[in-house]
């Protein structure tokens, strides 16, 4: 069997246009153009991360200068017509219109959507396809978004390149949560929590108590919950925007890093590894890739999968991706007291703020 093929580009930011637009809408379009990415006369729905609401140049969202430089290439070199190019996210089905209007406009969502003239998609207003897909392990008849199950629509995944109190990383696999419909069946976190604890007092307490291992079953049961999503949908593309990665718990408290990166390719779980690679997360300290492995779904290692480097528009050849590995690496914030002493290493981030650091 052939490898897996994911690809890399680098980008350097620095000084004053660092982090304009032109910095993340820029490395998205040259990573398409270099693949030559054909959606086959589909529409395209892209799936970015955006359910924390948060502001656009938080590091918490996937950044809309992103998404705009992918819908630049399917519009304008693809030749998808722009009616046919759709950016969608879904939110809770007791979310006010009003809120998840505000929503979409902190993140900067609507903004790029009025510039780039595509649509903006609440999912959950679709409805859903019920998929069984057999190997499953938690989750056996999974609620599909009907845009992203849909064989006339080119699904692609975009996540945002950071860490997570629970998963440990958020990156393909966990934001395809945001494809499960109806809402109130992707609160993995406390679905996860009650399927490894049971429905006890504990969670009351806080995670206090929590042991490590604790966290690691209970990270082993979300895991195999995502997995089983990805058997019930698998995305066509997924490209991870890197430009600023962020760690912390992928919320309010962690750091930006001006990564610019840029990882794709169309095996999500090969994609998943090489990213999880170079923030400095292997199979032995990642439950996500292990349990992946485990059920025959992910590659073994980062030697079973082909990384070419993308430059100057166009693919360079295989490359050691160690040479982009992060340094340091990021560090994950599990809300547990393993992690209370390097509680200290992150910033509290003031989701009122329109403007964030970054961490040279």
């Amino acid at each position: 069997m052939s490898k897996p093929v994911v690809y890399i580009l680098k980008t350097r930011l620095d000084g004053e246009d660092a982090l304009s637009d032109a910095a993340f809408a820029g490395p998205a379009r040259e990573m398409l153009r270099a693949l030559d990415v054909d959606p086959g006369n589909r529409a395209v729905m892209m799936k970015p991360n955006v359910t924390a609401g948060a502001p656009r140049n938080s590091g918490i969202v996937t950044h809309p200068a992103f998404v705009a430089g992918l819908v630049d290439y399917f519009v304008e070199d693809a030749g998808v017509p722009v009616d046919e190019v759709y950016v969608g996210e879904a939110t809770s089905r007791l979310t006010s219109q009003a809120q998840r209007d505000l929503g979409w406009a902190r993140s900067g969502y609507t903004e790029m959507a009025r510039e780039k003239r595509v649509r903006l998609l609440e999912l959950a207003d679709y409805g859903n396809v019920r998929v069984t897909p057999g190997n499953t392990v938690q989750l056996h008849n999974i609620g599909i978004s009907r845009w992203a199950a849909a064989e006339n629509v080119f699904y692609v995944n975009v996540p945002k390149l950071k860490t997570h109190n629970l998963g440990v990383v958020t990156l393909c696999g966990k934001n395809q949560q945001g494809v499960m419909i109806p809402v109130t069946e992707r609160h993995l976190c406390s679905d996860a929590w009650r399927a490894t604890f049971g429905r006890d007092d504990r969670r009351k307490q806080g995670r206090e108590w929590m042991g490590v291992e604790d966290h690691e079953a209970w990270q082993r049961t979300i895991a195999h919950m995502h997995w089983d999503v990805f058997l019930a949908c698998q995305p066509d593309f997924n490209v991870v925007e890197g430009i600023v990665g962020r760690d912390g718990n992928a919320f309010y408290l962690g750091r930006n890093f001006p990564a610019g990166l840029v990882v794709a390719g169309a095996s999500m779980a090969a994609v998943d590894l090489v990213a999880a690679h170079l923030m400095g997360f292997e199979p032995e300290n990642l439950v996500y890739l292990q349990v992946g492995i485990e059920r025959g779904l992910c590659p073994p290692s980062i030697d079973d999968v082909n990384v070419h480097l993308v430059r100057d528009g166009e693919v360079a050849g295989l490359i050691d991706p160690d040479q982009y590995r992060a340094d340091p690496p990021f560090e994950v914030y599990r809300d547990i007291p393993a992690d209370y002493a390097k509680k200290d290493l992150f910033d509290e981030y003031d989701p009122n703020a329109e403007d964030f650091q970054i961490t040279a």
